[in-house]
C-alpha cells in the first residue's frame, strides 16, 4: 500500500509542476503549425462611381470603346479583378444616386433595360445590380464571378456615357485611367467631391 500512495504522490507532483502549479518558471510550449491562428480575410477592394463628367473623366478604349464613370484608383478605367474577389461599390458623388448594373456579358447594349431596383444577390454575375446607392453610400462586399461583364448606371447610362467593362479573370489587372475633364478638379481622397 505504501507504495501505491508514494506513486500517486510522485504522479500528482508531476502533473502539478507540468501544469505551471508549482510556482516554477518554464516558457510555454512553441504553438503546434495547425494550432496557429489563420491570416486574416483580405480585406474588401473598391469600384468608385461619378458621373463621367465631373473629376473623373471618359476615354475610349480600342476594344470596349467609350467608357467613363467606374474606376479602382482615381479616374474612369476597365476594371479588372481576379474571380472571388470581394468588392465594395462606393457612389462618390454626394448629390447624385449611381448604379451598378451587369448590362451584358457581350457588348454594350444600345437600348438596354435599365433598372435601378436591387438583383442578384451579393455575387456578381449576369443579371446583378446594386440598386440605387445614394450619395456617399457603398454596399457589399460583393464577391465577383469570373466572366466579362459590361456594366452601366441605371441612371446615367445613355445620358452620360456612364459605363465600363469590368474582367473577372486570373491575373487580371485594371486598365489604363482617363484623363480628367477640362476644368475640372482632382477628387479629393479619391472621392467625395
Amino acid at each position: 500500500m505504501k507504495r501505491l500512495e508514494v506513486g500517486l504522490a510522485v504522479a500528482a507532483s508531476a502533473l502539478f509542476a507540468a501544469c505551471g502549479g508549482g510556482g516554477g518558471s518554464t516558457a510555454p510550449a512553441a504553438m503546434p503549425a495547425q494550432m496557429s491562428n489563420p491570416a486574416p480575410t483580405a480585406a474588401p477592394q473598391v469600384i468608385h462611381m461619378a458621373l463621367p463628367t465631373t473629376a473623373i473623366g471618359t476615354q475610349t478604349d480600342p476594344t470596349y470603346g467609350l467608357i467613363g464613370g467606374y474606376t479602382q484608383q482615381t479616374y474612369s478605367q476597365i476594371l479588372g479583378f481576379v474571380p472571388g474577389a470581394r468588392v465594395m461599390i462606393s457612389n462618390g458623388e454626394a448629390a447624385l444616386p449611381h448604379t451598378l448594373n451587369v448590362l451584358s456579358q457581350t457588348a454594350f447594349p444600345t437600348n438596354p433595360a435599365l433598372s435601378t431596383a436591387a438583383s442578384g444577390g451579393s455575387t456578381l454575375a449576369a443579371g446583378f445590380a446594386t440598386g440605387a446607392i445614394a450619395g456617399g453610400a457603398s454596399v457589399g462586399p460583393i464577391t465577383l464571378s469570373a466572366g466579362l461583364y459590361y456594366i452601366g448606371c441605371g441612371f446615367h447610362y445613355t445620358t452620360n456615357a456612364m459605363r465600363t467593362v469590368l474582367n473577372v479573370a486570373a491575373n487580371a489587372v485594371p486598365g489604363p485611367q482617363a484623363t480628367p475633364p477640362p476644368g475640372a478638379s482632382a477628387p479629393s481622397n479619391g472621392f467625395g467631391y
